[in-house]
């Protein structure tokens, strides 16, 4: 089976058509996202009803997502992450806010585990490191686990009883999965990358074939920009998105 992947759209909808206009290509049977549909950006409610009208589309929580829906306190973020929250909330749709409302915390299904930050965090970790790999080894089953939150494209394995390896993704590169070793596979951001590169990101995950394949995608940043000045975003925010960081 093909799945398109992706996460932390953050409410960036140009971004977000880019990347499914691109893993539309690949024909894929399913969607596999890691939370943020909401957040920093300008058009929450588009995001999200045209991430829910994708075929098969699984869709775990974010954090930004759970403060949007009154589950984690505004207080555990930035000033700006918290004025973006505040314009979110103010500009939802009750349908939006009521798809939001079906995203659990985590999902499994055959070998893949869903989460936003790590398995034994999903909410609020950032997974990083080989040392937290390890931390996190008995808190999921399955091969594979994707995640997202940091915004940043990596691939972490581990085989047998080695230090985990942790490698940090490019466009076209492509991961084939040893049969023996587990995975924690982060696709990046659609809406906000934080690896000192504006492109969107994605990824294609394809179970016969066993890869994994990272994609970064040009889209109209200045345009995103734009529309997030005159709905009153805070200019950080904006910044953030020509540098990618």
């Amino acid at each position: 089976m093909i799945y398109g992947v992706f996460s932390d759209v953050h409410a960036n909808y140009d971004a977000l058509r880019t990347v499914l206009k691109h893993l539309h290509s690949f024909r894929p049977e399913g969607y596999l996202c890691c939370g943020d549909l909401v957040g920093y950006g300008p058009q929450p409610n588009e995001c999200v009803e045209l991430c829910f009208a994708l075929p098969n589309f699984r869709c775990v929580i974010g954090n930004h997502d759970m403060s949007v829906l009154d589950r984690l306190p505004v207080a555990w973020f930035n000033s700006c992450a918290a004025e973006a929250i505040a314009f979110t909330i103010k500009t939802l749709s009750p349908k939006a806010r009521s798809l939001l409302e079906t995203m659990p915390l985590s999902l499994d299904f055959g070998d893949i585990t869903l989460v936003h930050g790590s398995p034994r965090n999903p909410a609020e970790e950032y997974l990083l490191t080989g040392e937290q790999f390890l931390e996190n080894a008995d808190f999921w089953k399955t091969q594979v686990c994707f995640v997202g939150h940091s915004h940043v494209p990596l691939a972490m394995s581990r085989a047998g009883e080695k230090f985990p390896e942790v490698t940090a993704l490019r466009h076209g590169e492509k991961i084939l999965l040893e049969p023996r070793a587990r995975y924690i596979f982060n696709p990046g951001s659609v809406g906000q990358p934080r690896d000192r590169n504006n492109r969107a990101s994605c990824g294609i995950f394809d179970t016969e074939a066993r890869t994994f394949e990272i994609f970064r995608l040009e889209y109209k940043v200045q345009k995103t920009q734009e529309l997030m000045r005159r709905r009153g975003l805070s200019e950080l925010l904006i910044e953030r998105l020509g540098n990618g960081w």
